[in-house]
């Protein structure tokens, strides 16, 4: 019946330290601006552990800065329990990650599978095409609510992805990605998202196998 459309830019920058072969902690911004400028900002934290070639986890702390309808900014905290599973069969790179977020300080409010208390399943594929700089890739994040409410103890959101990576030099790279996020169980709500995202990577410039990642987290 109708659609709204807005345009986002967000801006993420961070760094990361490799305290042995097994343990690393990172530090990152993010900012996200609208067409009234400055609309979420968080800094976070993250301690990661690599138990094997293929299975990592990772604890993140983020405090999140949210523009408000009165124009102010609501904080709250958020803590990420992440386990990571990948494997490489060929040229394929099969992932799933497995999140449990819970966010605290919140005064109200309601319910947002983006930033409160959630259980995050994404499986996800990668090919790498052999002879060209072009990794296209597939996702879905399957949102559910644990909260013991009237919406709770149920899957309320899917979160699709498809897109493909560009390198351009062994540090930079283009990502075009298109999501589409549906909401089940509850209002019925679609949401369409196209992206564009260019990444640099200052740390891998010398690392001639080193490819630009599309989130700085996971450098």
């Amino acid at each position: 019946m109708a659609q709204l459309f807005e345009q986002q830019v967000w801006v993420e920058t961070g760094v990361k330290y490799t305290l042995n072969k097994k343990l690393s902690a990172s530090f990152d911004l993010t900012q996200r601006y609208g067409y009234d400028g400055l609309r979420t900002l968080f800094p976070q934290l993250s301690v990661r552990y690599k138990v094997t070639p293929w299975f990592r986890t990772s604890l993140d702390y983020r405090l999140v800065l949210s523009k408000s309808t009165a124009e102010t900014y609501d904080a709250s905290q958020r803590i990420n329990a992440n386990l990571q599973f990948s494997q490489t069969y060929k040229r394929f790179d099969l992932g799933l990650r497995i999140r449990y977020q819970y966010r605290f300080d919140r005064l109200g409010g309601a319910y947002d599978s983006e930033f409160d208390q959630a259980w995050r399943i994404k499986p996800g594929a990668e090919y790498n095409i052999k002879g060209l700089p072009i990794t296209p890739s597939l996702s879905a994040e399957f949102f559910y609510n644990p909260e013991n409410s009237v919406i709770g103890k149920q899957f309320n959101r899917i979160r699709y992805y498809a897109g493909t990576t560009i390198e351009l030099t062994h540090s930079q790279g283009i990502e075009l990605g298109l999501f589409f996020d549906q909401w089940i169980n509850g209002v019925p709500r679609k949401r369409l998202m196209y992206s564009l995202s260019y990444v640099i990577s200052l740390g891998a410039a010398k690392k001639e196998n080193k490819k630009p990642s599309k989130n700085l987290r996971d450098l």
